[in-house]
């Protein structure tokens, strides 16, 4: 009788002990509810639904069937609820006719988001369903850097090239004519047709086709701005016809001064020759003096060299004659650099000629 009571009194204290951590309730079964859908209702896992009611197939609920459903204690439910109306910024309802993509659309959030706060595998939800929405970070625009872009337009012109075009099936030399923009006559000349201008499938002809073509893309390089004025004498007399450019579309240091042929060349200051001869091809016979302060002069297009290397020079002093700037005009290249960088001659040469 003893021990019968003692195992009573046991029992006793193990029911009063879960009691207290679990509740057990009871829910019937309407339409349209599914197992996910009285799992997320009572915050379950559908595992525990399962697990609690001894159901192995899901699919097989039927209206009006009683669910045990098991709840853990108020205390522990209302801790966890404070935790998760922390975290959410607000609680949206599910309304009829909604779906995560009109959600998402209607709260500017992304549905892969909308997923993540509320544990949700799969797409579906219900009507009355609670969905969690956190706040995100918003980036204002002062905040994000702003990038300075300059676009530099590239000059080009338009060429007309010679391509070859394959004759098709049912082209005729109009039809070809008419798709390259040229005329019937221009076309049969230029591949040597004569009348009545018969072609045939797979014959290769020329047409002709405007293509851009851009102009080269120079890197401007350093250049030397000198403070003062250093008065350096002309080498020629005669006319700037293409001055000092340094920028990305053209690159000419030096300055083209046209001249009569077989004009004086003089040396702009005193100095030393370091150079004279015609390996640099692009100059023609080529004439570089060494000045104080570390400058150089450099004559392009000498005709005749009147001077050799390591000879002393004073300024005004001749060291050459004009020869062929190019095929029209008779002249000569000048270039002043200070150390490697280029001078523009036109801020150390005295102001007249």
């Amino acid at each position: 009788m003893k021990l019968n009571i003692k195992v009573f009194l046991l029992i006793f204290l193990i029911f009063s002990f879960t009691i207290q951590n679990v509740l057990a309730l009871t829910y019937r079964v309407k339409p349209g509810d599914n197992p996910e859908k009285i799992a997320k209702k009572f915050g379950i896992s559908v595992k525990t639904l399962l697990k609690a009611n001894n159901i192995k197939n899901p699919r097989r609920l039927r209206v009006g069937q009683k669910l045990f459903i098991p709840i853990k204690s108020k205390k522990r439910k209302k801790k966890v609820e404070r935790k998760k109306g922390q975290s959410c910024k607000y609680v949206y309802t599910v309304k009829r006719g909604d779906v995560l993509s009109i959600i998402a659309k209607k709260l500017n959030i992304s549905v892969r988001d909308l997923k993540r706060w509320n544990n949700l595998k799969g797409n579906r939800i219900y009507v009355g369903q609670k969905l969690c929405i956190k706040p995100i970070k918003s980036y204002t625009k002062s905040k994000r850097k702003k990038r300075n872009y300059t676009h530099t337009r590239r000059k080009y012109r338009y060429k007309t090239v010679i391509t070859y075009y394959r004759v098709r099936s049912g082209d005729s030399l109009s039809k070809i004519a008419h798709k390259f923009g040229i005329s019937v006559k221009k076309l049969a000349k230029l591949n040597r047709l004569k009348k009545p201008y018969r072609i045939y499938p797979g014959q290769k002809l020329k047409v002709p086709k405007r293509v851009k073509v851009y102009s080269r893309r120079y890197k401007p390089i350093e250049e030397y701005k000198p403070k003062r004025r250093l008065n350096f004498k002309w080498p020629v007399k005669g006319e700037v016809i293409k001055g000092f450019i340094n920028t990305e579309e053209e690159r000419h240091v030096g300055l083209d001064i046209k001249s009569d042929c077989n004009e004086r060349i003089v040396a702009s200051e005193d100095g030393k020759v370091i150079y004279a001869g015609d390996s640099i091809k692009t100059f023609g016979n080529l004439i570089i003096i060494r000045h104080p302060n570390r400058y150089n002069t450099v004559y392009g297009h000498v005709d005749e060299i009147l001077v050799r290397e390591k000879q002393r020079v004073k300024k005004g002093q001749v060291i050459g004659t004009v020869g062929r700037l190019d095929n029209k005009n008779c002249g000569i290249y000048f270039e002043v650099r200070k150390n490697t960088y280029p001078v523009n001659p036109l801020s150390v040469l005295e102001n007249k000629q």
